[in-house]
């Protein structure tokens, strides 16, 4: 199966309700095999915000840094050179893309607080949101809260050679 055919499959399930709360979200990062993540192990964490002038709410899942460092991500020291130019691409069963730079999400440059979320006010996120969604607390727009995620992707954006203007 190539690695289209794993998203559209994925993508499929969770758009025809074959998933829930419990089901993985796909992860790919260079030079590694795609996996389905098990967030269970990590742990949890909830904040409160609110989108589009609504009361802040509570919400809970894994920070989305957690996800990453269990993936062997380069965070914290190994975060250097090459690798502060990586970044976290976000896909939605629509299509939609967010991204995040990899220094913005580490606790020790940036430090923002991005959380993959499985529940809100203590509930499993319905169809049309879940299984899982992106809320970032600190965003003036909620523009990056990403509903319905299928994968998430690191992806190296470093060039070969530096360019001279």
């Amino acid at each position: 199966m190539t690695r289209l055919q794993g998203f559209a499959l994925l993508a499929g399930l969770l758009m025809a309700g074959g998933a829930s709360a419990a089901d993985a979200v796909h992860y790919t990062a260079p030079g590694k095999a795609p996996v389905d993540l098990d967030t269970a192990s990590l742990a949890r964490t909830e904040v409160k915000a609110g989108a589009h002038g609504d009361a802040p709410t509570a919400w809970q899942g894994v920070d989305l840094i957690d996800v990453l460092r269990a993936q062997g991500a380069p965070v914290g020291k190994d975060l250097r050179g090459k690798a502060l130019s990586d970044f976290v691409r976000i896909t939605a069963a629509d299509g939609y893309q967010v991204i995040f730079s990899l220094g913005e999400l580490d606790p020790d440059f940036g430090g923002r607080k991005v959380v993959l979320v499985d529940k809100h006010e203590g509930k499993p996120l319905d169809a049309k949101d879940g299984p899982y969604r992106i809320v970032v607390p600190d965003d003036s727009r909620p523009a990056r809260w990403i509903h319905s995620v299928t994968a998430i992707e690191l992806v190296e954006a470093s060039t070969a050679e530096h360019r001279k203007p």
